[in-house]
């Protein structure tokens, strides 16, 4: 279902803090029918200021259309632009924030039911034949569902998986079966793109695998600061100290992950941020490099050839 308003907190709080009991267990204090289980919700409210803490939720993933959210996971907090996107897993605490002086910020947060992510790993990583001797075995969180809790960039299917899902949220009624049916473009791709995550902590030349996740950890403290600020002018030792490692240290790992320096990564994000301003605006392109970073349209188009292999002006006549 599609919300337009934030829920009431203290019954929220209260209530989901009985969900996944099965996990360890039923609890003989909770009767069945009084556990909660997440229903599959997508959040599309407008607000200028909230403080959701410490909920357990279902797999969920944050986002905004316009605006900047910050999500807590465990010690992690990281502010959400609208070009990006953050995760949080099964069972696990999250804090909601937003504090916006100027317009209201309006969410997209997508919680996915009790089971929904799990049940789509089973269906897609098992072959028929078990499905069919198994229809109705429950999913269980093996924790190859679980994503790690970094901030990752809108990649086009993403973005217009979402897109999808606020042009069927603007419909007068949705069924619960247009909506799943909906969701499995965007479930599609948050699987690809946790096969690509798992690839590049194994492009790690780390020995152990555990010294890869730290270095992995580490090096995502960095990429969360380059998406959440993209604008601003980091150096290398900025960045390096971020991530508490070494300067050369933090290059190289950053390097074996992404594929590219940090430098080619926040370029590549920059012109990233303008391909939708190009096809579904009228900013000028001066007003779409000063909205991506780029204090000169001359600078805003040599980077843009580079890496798009046309102008930016061009880029447009084509796309419309």
């Amino acid at each position: 279902m599609f919300l337009k308003e934030f829920p009431d907190y203290q019954q929220l709080k209260a209530r989901a803090e009985t969900a996944f009991q099965e996990e360890n267990g039923p609890n003989p204090n909770t009767p069945p029918k009084e556990r909660f289980e997440w229903p599959l919700v997508i959040l599309n409210a407008h607000t200028q200021h909230c403080y959701r803490p410490d909920i357990k939720g279902p797999f969920s993933l944050f986002t905004n259309v316009t605006g900047t959210s910050y999500v807590s996971a465990g010690s992690k907090k990281v502010a959400v632009p609208d070009d990006c996107f953050f995760l949080t897993n099964r069972a696990q605490h999250y804090s909601l924030t937003i504090d916006s002086k100027d317009q209201p910020v309006e969410t997209f947060n997508l919680h996915l039911g009790q089971n929904l992510w799990e049940d789509y790993l089973k269906a897609s990583n098992h072959p028929s034949g078990y499905l069919l001797d198994n229809p109705f075995t429950p999913a269980l969180n093996t924790g190859l569902s679980d994503f790690p809790n970094l901030l990752q960039r809108k990649t086009p299917t993403i973005s217009q998986a979402l897109h999808q899902l606020h042009h069927l949220g603007s419909s007068s009624s949705v069924s619960e079966l247009e909506l799943q049916e909906h969701l499995a473009p965007l479930l599609q791709a948050l699987l690809q793109q946790k096969k690509e995550l798992t690839q590049r902590l194994q492009n790690l030349t780390a020995a152990k695998a555990s010294a890869r996740a730290e270095l992995f950890k580490r090096i995502s403290l960095a990429t969360d600061y380059l998406l959440a600020y993209p604008d601003y002018a980091s150096s290398l030792d900025e960045l390096a100290q971020v991530a508490c490692l070494s300067k050369f240290h933090f290059l190289r790992a950053f390097t074996q992950i992404h594929g590219s320096t940090p430098h080619q990564f926040l370029l590549q994000h920059r012109i990233g941020r303008s391909l939708p301003l190009l096809q579904k605006t009228r900013m000028t392109i001066g007003e779409v490099a000063l909205q991506c970073g780029y204090p000169e349209i001359s600078m805003f188009s040599r980077t843009f050839r580079k890496v798009m292999g046309c102008s930016p002006a061009l880029y447009r006549k084509e796309r419309n």
